[in-house]
C-alpha cells in the first residue's frame, strides 16, 4: 500500500510538472505574456510592448521561476515574472518576496564584482557598501496565476503570515494575484482571452457554456495549455493523442464522457445507475480520482457533492 501511494505521488508530481511546462511554454510567447501584464497591471493599456519584452534565464540563485522577462519600455527596465500555481501554496507571499529579493542580491552581487574589478571605489562608504550611491537596481514585479477550483483562502502579503496585534510599524508585501477561477479581465490576445475564458467555464463546471460558446476549432496547442491550467489528465492525453491540429474543445469534453461511461467508469446519479449507496458511489469516485480527472469534471459528471468528493480524496490517502 504504501509503494502504490508513492507511485501515485510521483505520477501526480509528473503530471503537474508537464502542465508547467505547457503553461510557461504559453506565457513565454512575448504577445502573450504583455498582454497579461497591459491587463492586469495596466487597466488594458498597451504600456509593454511585445517588441521590448526579452526572455532571460529563470534560473536565479538555486532559484528557479516559471517565466522571467526584461522589459526595457517607456518607464526603464523592468524584471517582469509569472509564477504558475496549480494547488494553493500557503507560504506564497514569502516565496514570491523571496524571489524577487534574489532577483535583486543578483544585481548587487554583479555591481559589486564590477567594482572589485575596476578598484574604483574611493570613499569609506563606497567600500563598506561594496556599491557606488550611482549605482540602480532593476525592479521586479511579480504575477502569480492560481489554477485552482476554489477561492485562494489564506495568505495574500506578508502581514497575513503574523500573528500580532500591531501591524502598523510593519512594512508589507503583498503579492500580485490573479485567480483564473474568478478572474472577469477580457484580454485583447485572441489566444490569451480564450485560454482563461475556456479554463475558467472548466474549472466552474460549466460544460454548458462550453458546448454552446465553443463550437470553433482551436489550435492544439492551445487545447494542451487549457487541459494544463484546468489539471485535467483525461482531457491533455486526448488532446495530446488526436492526430489533428485543430481541436474542438466541445468535441473533447463529449468524447471523453462517452468513453468514461463506456469503460464503466461513471455510474452517477445521472445515469441511474446507482442508487444512492455511498459506499459504491465513493468506490467509483475514487476510481475516477486515480485517473487524473480534475474535480471539477466529477462533479458535472456524476451529480454528486462536494463533500462526498472531498471523503473520496481522504479514502485514496
Amino acid at each position: 500500500m504504501i509503494y502504490w501511494r508513492c507511485e501515485k505521488k510521483i505520477q501526480k508530481e509528473n503530471s503537474y510538472g508537464t502542465f508547467d511546462q505547457e503553461i510557461n511554454t504559453f506565457f513565454k510567447d512575448v504577445h502573450h505574456f504583455a498582454c497579461l501584464i497591459n491587463t492586469c497591471l495596466y487597466q488594458g493599456q498597451e504600456i509593454v510592448k511585445p517588441q521590448d519584452l526579452m526572455l532571460v534565464d529563470p534560473k536565479i540563485q538555486a532559484y528557479t521561476r516559471d517565466v522571467l522577462m526584461l522589459w526595457n519600455g517607456r518607464y526603464g527596465s523592468y524584471y517582469l515574472g509569472i509564477e504558475n500555481q496549480l494547488i494553493e501554496n500557503y507560504p506564497m507571499p514569502y516565496r514570491i518576496l523571496q524571489y524577487d529579493c534574489l532577483v535583486y542580491k543578483d544585481q548587487i552581487d554583479i555591481l559589486e564584482k564590477e567594482h572589485r574589478k575596476k578598484k574604483n571605489l574611493r570613499s569609506s562608504e563606497e567600500f563598506l557598501s561594496g556599491i557606488k550611491a550611482s549605482d540602480r537596481l532593476i525592479p521586479c514585479i511579480t504575477i502569480v496565476i492560481y489554477y485552482g477550483t476554489r477561492p485562494w483562502q489564506t495568505n495574500f502579503s506578508m502581514k497575513d503570515m503574523f500573528d500580532v496585534k500591531d501591524m502598523s510599524s510593519l512594512i508589507d508585501f503583498k503579492m500580485n494575484l490573479i485567480e483564473v477561477h474568478s478572474d472577469t479581465h477580457r484580454y485583447k490576445d485572441k489566444e490569451l482571452d480564450l485560454v482563461f475564458s475556456m479554463t475558467r467555464d472548466i474549472l466552474n463546471a460549466n460544460f454548458n457554456t462550453i458546448r454552446n460558446k465553443y463550437k470553433q476549432g482551436i489550435p492544439k496547442q492551445v487545447a494542451l495549455v487549457i487541459a494544463s491550467m484546468a489539471k485535467d489528465e483525461e482531457l491533455y492525453q486526448q488532446i495530446k493523442e488526436e492526430e489533428k491540429e485543430v481541436i474542438v474543445m466541445c468535441e473533447s469534453l463529449d468524447r471523453m464522457r462517452e468513453e468514461a461511461k463506456a469503460e464503466g467508469m461513471i455510474l452517477g446519479r445521472r445515469d441511474g445507475l446507482i442508487q444512492g449507496e455511498e459506499k459504491a458511489e465513493l468506490r467509483i469516485l475514487t476510481n475516477l480520482l486515480k485517473k487524473g480527472i480534475s474535480d471539477s469534471y466529477i462533479l458535472e459528471i456524476t451529480g454528486v457533492s462536494s463533500e462526498l468528493l472531498m471523503k473520496a480524496k481522504q479514502a485514496i490517502h
